[in-house]
Formats: structure tokens, C-alpha cells, sequence
């Protein structure tokens, strides 16, 4: 939940999760520029070993949202891992890491 408290979202409904009842939070997002509102839903299920989180964000307005909702899922889910493995690094560092590795050219190894 301060995940998303920490996002700004105005929270519409919420249940937290029990050991035979699935969770879920209700929210709606304002895009940055027009203000346009888009649903967020997230559920939380117990599982064995912590929990299973699906998340649903979709556009009100419009037909398109160019990618605006698949990057505001993959950012909660970013945050979302973050807060509950605190001993990652975080997601900048990953992000560093990966662009590293895909800017590397295989056969190269350093010499010319």
C-alpha cells in the first residue's frame, strides 16, 4: 500500500490480503500533462511462499495510450520488488548493468 500512497494515486477501494482471501487495491493515476484519470487495479494472492501480484492499469480516454499503462505497471512492479528485497540493488543500478551488457559486442573482448 505506500507504494502506491507514494505514487499519488487516489486509493477508491482496498482490502488487504488474509490466508484464505485475496487482496486488491483500486486506484486511479492522472497521466502528467492533461490530467486524463486511468484505472489502476492491483490483487494480491497468498501464495506458499510470500505472495502473487497482478496488476491492470487501463486508459479511460482514448485508443491509444503509447505505452503509458505498460510502463506504469512495469514501474509499480520495479517498486514493488524493490520494497519487498530491500538488498538489490536498485533499479538505476540495473538498468546501468543491462544497457552495459547489450552495448557489448560478443568476439571483442577489449583487444583490437
Amino acid at each position: 500500500m505506500a507504494v502506491i500512497t507514494k505514487r499519488k494515486w487516489r486509493i477508491v477501494d482496498s482490502r488487504p490480503p488474509l490466508p484464505n482471501r485475496e487482496g486488491h487495491i483500486e486506484a486511479i493515476a492522472r497521466t502528467p500533462i492533461m490530467g486524463f484519470r486511468d484505472d489502476v487495479v492491483v490483487r494480491v494472492r497468498p501464495a506458499r511462499e510470500g505472495a502473487k501480484i497482478d496488476i491492470r492499469s487501463a486508459s479511460r480516454y482514448g485508443t491509444t495510450d503509447f505505452g503509458a499503462n505498460a510502463t506504469r505497471v512495469l514501474a509499480l512492479l520495479d517498486d514493488i520488488d524493490d520494497a519487498a528485497t530491500p538488498e538489490k540493488p536498485d533499479r538505476q543500478e540495473r538498468q546501468n548493468k543491462s544497457a552495459l551488457k547489450a552495448s557489448a559486442k560478443p568476439g571483442q573482448g577489449g583487444k583490437r
